[in-house]
């Protein structure tokens, strides 16, 4: 793979730390949702009830996100199952793994937590534990009752006592009973409106008790006595209240021992704290098995969700290495992956990296060898296409390539020839079929080169000279054969002869004509004046006859000269119509001939060199004038036709026609029948025709006379 771009990374990372950071806030909403149940559980009086709703749609809301984490982790790896990521299945199996070590054991620890939180508050309420508090409060109230028995029977005994008696002092009668008596006591005495008439007591934990209401009043002159257990300015005690004949009420309280009253409390307490738990038990027990409930569900989808992001995670750097490894495969060296940690997945990173980078140095090298390589074919097919031989490359079977030149010389297409079995070429290619029997029978006998002479069947007759070698250094037998026309290598051949002499005249016979025509001159001009008649006339014949000599030699040596000398300029486009009529127009501005022209209208655009067109095109028309009839005008036709690749220039004159026997030979330089000039013209023609990539042929006109044909490419 390749490495993700920064961009995508960053806002892939943000969308993780997103997706994480949500179960992490769903888990800190179960968990204190645990222990605020937990909290409630421990304290006197349950909320549950009244937080139920909040406290239900908190933990849900928190279950949901946790479960859509897992969900979405688990999807996400299937998807990278079933498309076949690599580290996928590796994947699935290590979440696997983790759950299978995970779930089981918080789901045994939650069960058997449910199940000891239901049996141990179960336990609180045992028989022998409800017998022992059932008889503690038994105890409790036997001694109140006790108590209470004797407050009321002291306070009877009281209010019939004679000191309080009606018309006596009620206050000492008061004091003399108050000091009578040993434990702690506080007497008061109230008419029967309420008001305070008398008070006694011999202990300070009771500061001026309240009266008697209108209806305890009321329920004393009715039962003759009211007596009740009241906390009295922070002291439990008993109230009674009696009836006093002739006087009103007698108030007594009797305050509880001290010891006792802490330990009534503690009953009390317990009693109620019992009897609360007794009827908060579902509760209870529903608030343990949430908190239990929320805790293992916390641990169950905390488990599941670990186990598949801590397997991601883990997977995640040999995932990254298949990928990479895949595409390294798949020629994509340009591989570098981030080392995440220290460890052995840390050092395999980077021995990848390293790798990678070795990989991609010669992968560039070996690119950059490509394309070398791949140039220098380009350049050899290029070669090859514009080759004059025919060249082609087989092994002892099949034809492997061929060259156009090697179709132009067989007469066939070249396509045809590619990866052709030899046997079906001999078949195939009648005219050619020497050439292809050669080829197999010389490669049967592993011959390493090889020259031979082939002639080619049928007509045109074709003399072929081929050259063959084996080529080394490969495991199977390849050749390559090259051929060329005979008449060409001759042809060839003629004209480098032809240009060695360009030379030498040039060196030879043209810088000795300059100082002979000088010489020849001065001569002339120093002694003609001072010879007698009949000598001037002499010397003045022979100067001149040497001067017109070496200027017909000069002529000479620069017809050779010109057509020895290599194309000069390059080929640019041009209009040939526009070019001949150029031309045309000076021959007939002369007076020299008459010009039927066929140029047509329209632009016809070639590639050429106009000054090298220009002088084959002179060269044709001179000859055309030079075939006329002596004493009559010379009449030319020139014709241009355009076709899809070539152009084709006809130039026709109305003279003899052309010799017997007129072949390629009369092309070549002192090939003429005239009886004055070089013969270079149509040489010269043919020369240009060739530069050009064309060709020329001459042939006899219908009508009489003869038919000069230049064909050249568009391109």
């Amino acid at each position: 793979m390749s490495a993700p771009p920064l961009r995508r990374l960053a806002k892939t990372g943000r969308q993780r730390w997103w997706w994480v950071g949500l179960p992490i806030a769903a888990s800190l909403l179960l968990l204190l949702a645990a222990l605020w149940l937990a909290a409630d559980a421990e304290s006197a009086t349950s909320q549950i009830g009244s937080a139920y709703v909040g406290l239900f749609v908190i933990a849900a809301i928190a279950v949901l996100v946790l479960v859509g984490a897992v969900i979405d982790e688990a999807w996400r790896l299937g998807q990278r199952w079933r498309a076949g990521r690599p580290g996928s299945r590796l994947n699935l199996r290590l979440a696997v793994l983790i759950a299978l070590l995970a779930i089981p054991p918080t789901l045994l620890v939650s069960g058997f937590a449910m199940r000891f939180v239901e049996v141990g508050i179960d336990s609180w309420f045992r028989a022998d534990v409800e017998a022992s508090q059932a008889a503690a409060e038994a105890l409790g109230r036997d001694v109140l009752r006790s108590f209470e028995r004797r407050a009321r029977d002291r306070s009877n005994a009281l209010a019939k006592r004679a000191a309080l008696a009606a018309g006596g002092d009620l206050q000492a009668g008061l004091d003399a009973l108050v000091d009578g008596i040993d434990e702690p006591l506080y007497l008061t005495v109230y008419d029967d409106n309420g008001v305070l008439l008398a008070l006694a007591f011999n202990s300070s934990s009771i500061v001026l008790p309240k009266a008697p209401s209108e209806a305890e009043r009321l329920q004393v002159r009715q039962a003759g006595q009211l007596g009740k257990s009241e906390r009295i300015q922070d002291t439990l005690a008993w109230r009674v209240l009696d009836r006093v004949p002739g006087v009103g009420l007698l108030q007594a309280i009797f305050p509880l021992p001290v010891d006792l009253t802490p330990r009534l409390e503690i009953l009390e307490r317990t009693a109620v704290d019992y009897a609360q738990l007794r009827f908060q038990r579902r509760a209870l027990k529903l608030s343990f098995v949430l908190i239990l409930g929320l805790v293992s569900l916390l641990a169950l989808l905390g488990a599941l969700y670990t186990a598949l992001m801590a397997s991601a995670r883990l997977i995640q750097p040999i995932s990254d290495l298949a990928t990479a490894t895949g595409d390294i495969a798949a020629g994509r060296y340009d591989q570098h992956l981030p080392v995440s940690s220290q460890d052995e997945l840390g050092f395999l990173t980077t021995s990848f990296n390293r790798m990678a980078s070795a990989l991609h140095t010669a992968d560039a090298r070996e690119r950059a060898s490509r394309a070398e390589i791949e140039l220098h074919r380009t350049h050899l097919q290029a070669v090859l296409e514009r080759l004059s031989a025919g060249v082609l490359s087989f092994d002892g079977e099949r034809i492997l390539t061929a060259n156009p030149a090697a179709g132009a010389l067989l007469d066939l297409a070249a396509d045809a020839l590619i990866d052709c079995p030899i046997a079906a070429a001999v078949a195939q290619f009648p005219r050619a079929a020497a050439l292809f029997a050669g080829l197999s029978a010389h490669a049967a006998r592993a011959e390493p080169q090889w020259r031979e002479e082939i002639i080619l069947a049928g007509e045109p007759k074709r003399v072929l000279l081929l050259r063959a070698v084996r080529l080394p250094g490969t495991a199977l037998a390849r050749y390559v054969a090259v051929f060329d026309d005979a008449e060409v290598l001759a042809h060839a051949q003629r004209e480098a002869a032809w240009a060695e002499v360009a030379r030498r005249l040039a060196h030879e016979i043209k810088n000795p004509l300059t100082p002979i025509q000088l010489a020849a001159e001065r001569l002339r001009h120093k002694y003609l004046g001072k010879m007698a008649a009949a000598d001037a006339e002499v010397l003045d014949r022979a100067t001149h006859t040497i001067v017109a000599q070496v200027d017909a030699l000069k002529n000479i040596v620069n017809a050779f000269a010109d057509y020895a000398r290599p194309p000069l300029g390059e080929r640019r486009p041009l209009d040939l119509a526009l070019l001949c009529n150029e031309v045309l127009d000076l021959y007939e501005h002369s007076g020299q001939c008459l010009i039927e022209r066929e140029l047509g209208s329209a632009p016809v655009s070639i590639l050429g060199n106009r000054d090298r067109l220009r002088q084959a095109l002179v060269n044709l028309l001179t000859n055309a004038i030079e075939a006329g009839q002596a004493g009559t005008l010379p009449r030319i036709a020139l014709r241009l036709t355009e076709h899809t690749d070539a152009v084709e220039l006809a130039v026709r004159d109305h003279g003899l026609g052309l010799p017997a026997g007129f072949d390629d030979r009369w092309f070549e330089p002192y090939t003429t029948t005239k009886t004055k000039g070089t013969g270079l013209g149509l040489a010269m023609v043919r020369k240009i025709a060739e530069e050009h990539g064309g060709s020329v042929h001459g042939e006899n006109a219908d009508g009489g006379g003869a038919r000069f044909v230049l064909v050249l490419p568009k391109r």
